[in-house]
């Protein structure tokens, strides 16, 4: 009997050490998982909020000079010195417009229409820049034309066709200014008169 005695308080110590040690093993796992789950979410936050602003302005600032951009109501007000500088439009002014001529291309590959026909307008606020974009015309109309001409009615027959089209010709016009030392964004929209597919 007393043999009994000694094996059970042998396995009740030995059974109450296991449970400790299982015990002390869970929570160490429990706070290195804390602690992972801690530093993932910090870390994203980072990525998501500061960290690609940060990336992105420096890329700005790399790409349009070392000036900050000044935007104010929506329009640019001031800009890198690499640039063209203009004056600043009086706020509230009304936006300018420069009109291109018809476009009248053949529409790539086959489709149910031949021919596309637009007509087009650049939005800025700087009466400047609408002179200036005279001198520029032919090398807009030489860039806008080849683009047109690969374009197929399938793209443009879509919903947002028109707007796909707009974007791309305000690429393509913010592209021939940046090459010429305009400020790009100075080109705020591209406005259609007429847009034909037939």
């Amino acid at each position: 009997m007393a043999e009994e005695a000694k094996e059970e308080s042998t396995e009740k110590k030995s059974g109450g050490k296991g449970i400790i040690i299982i015990l002390l093993v869970v929570m160490i796992l429990l706070i290195i998982g804390i602690g992972v789950l801690t530093f993932f979410l910090l870390t994203s936050k980072n990525h998501e909020g500061g960290g690609d602003a940060a990336a992105t302005a420096q890329h700005a600032s790399a790409e349009h000079g070392d000036a900050k951009e000044e935007v104010k109501d929506g329009v640019v007000r001031s800009y890198s010195p690499k640039y063209k500088q203009y004056d600043p439009p009086e706020p509230g002014a009304a936006p300018q417009y420069f009109a291109m001529e018809p476009f009248v291309v053949n529409f790539k590959g086959q489709g149910q229409a031949k021919f596309l026909a637009v007509t087009i307008k650049f939005m800025t606020h700087y009466p400047q820049l609408v002179k200036d974009l005279e001198n520029y015309r032919p090398m807009l109309r030489n860039d806008i034309t080849a683009m047109l001409r690969i374009q197929t009615y399938t793209e443009l027959n879509q919903d947002n066709g028109q707007q796909l089209l707009a974007d791309k010709i305000l690429k393509i016009a913010k592209a021939d200014l940046e090459k010429n030392n305009i400020y790009p964004d100075l080109l705020e929209a591209v406005y259609f008169d007429r847009f034909v597919m037939q």
